[in-house]
């Protein structure tokens, strides 16, 4: 074989392989529009588990400044543009802020409740997510505002809101407040089996937060995984709601607090307070698709890329995650806390497939 045949051969092989990686390359991603006709760019991670979305410089300074995230006309454009690009296969759609401190007059994170379906919850049923692009299927919205948040923010709590707090009324509206659990709660609340009666409508609990519990350090409570449609409610211990709080001070890691209204929920006065749950615990859905976008006004690095991945990784595993590595300052070693993944949060009984392109 001459030089010139050899060189055919190599050339026609080289040809091969590289139409055949080529081919490999443009194989249709699941959950993308074969024709899409978004305006902004939109990139998908190799890992097809995170995108992320590019707008202009001044687009993404107007969306921060001005808050626009939620139910403006800006916010249900992008989303719009968004369903330019994915079928609607999505029952979540978070967005996370490509930023390392989160922007002046911004939350940690916030939900939008686009549609409910759900009765016994104490919410009314609607469907807005025509105005978002979607024909039906998407359940609500999230902003965080840190590139990290996914695990190390209130992902957790902020997707609690799908489904309450709108159920009781309480010291912190559409949170727990001064209301017992199994468990500090995700929207709030205290530790039930730590209520010590003083009399004279004195009460002492563990430390709590009204509102929220440290991030996604806590599980979901048992009320909470039943207002989600993980368990049945009989399922719920029974529990406390106080309300008219005075006198509240903070000691040796426990609350003491006067309150004139304490309230005593079982299952029979949540269900008939709120009804019945339908659908029902036995036929609620309980696996969950998630699409996660990093909005940005740059291309995002390959550090960046790999921040959000390994969390969409973490927080979608199905199965325990990883725990944190200690890390020492000035010689004194600190552990951090454990932060738990959907699947952990809800015990095994909810899953939060991301992405998966």
């Amino acid at each position: 074989m001459n030089n010139k045949a050899l060189f055919l051969i190599l050339f026609l092989s080289f040809f091969v392989l590289s139409c055949s990686k080529n081919d490999d390359d443009s194989t249709q991603k699941k959950h993308v529009l074969k024709e899409a006709s978004n305006s902004h760019k939109i990139e998908l991670h190799s890992n097809n588990r995170v995108a992320s979305l590019k707008m202009s410089t001044s687009e993404y300074k107007s969306w921060k400044q001005n808050n626009e995230f939620g139910s403006s006309e800006a916010s249900k454009a992008l989303f719009q543009d968004i369903y330019k690009k994915f079928e609607d296969d999505y029952d979540f759609i978070f967005l996370i802020l490509n930023e390392t401190e989160i922007p002046e007059g911004l939350p940690s994170g916030r939900l939008l409740n686009i549609k409910n379906d759900i009765a016994g919850i104490g919410l009314s049923v609607y469907d807005n997510t025509n105005k978002y692009g979607s024909k039906g299927r998407l359940n609500a919205i999230m902003e965080l505002s840190k590139l990290n948040y996914l695990t190390q923010g209130p992902a957790l709590h902020e997707l609690m809101h799908n489904w309450g707090n709108y159920a009781l009324q309480t010291t912190n509206n559409a949170h727990w407040g001064f209301t017992g659990g199994s468990g500090k709660g995700q929207l709030g609340g205290f530790k039930q089996s730590t209520l010590i009666e003083n009399g004279n409508n004195s009460y002492t609990v563990n430390s709590f937060g009204e509102v929220a519990n440290g991030g996604n350090s806590v599980k979901y409570n048992e009320l909470e995984l039943y207002l989600m449609g993980m368990i049945p409610l009989s399922s719920v211990k029974p529990f406390d709601n106080f309300s008219e709080i005075s006198n509240k001070s903070f000691s040796e890691g426990k609350y003491t607090f006067n309150s004139s209204s304490r309230k005593t929920f079982d299952s029979t006065s949540i269900e008939n307070l709120l009804g019945k749950r339908e659908p029902s615990y036995e036929n609620s859905q309980k696996d969950f698709n998630l699409l996660l976008i990093v909005l940005t006004d740059k291309d995002l690095t390959d550090e960046e890329w790999a921040i959000v991945d390994d969390q969409a990784a973490e927080f979608g595993k199905k199965g325990e995650g990883s725990n944190p590595e200690p890390y020492t300052i000035d010689g004194v070693t600190y552990q951090p806390r454990k932060t738990y993944n959907f699947w952990e949060a809800t015990n095994g009984k909810g899953t939060l497939t991301i992405g998966d392109f």
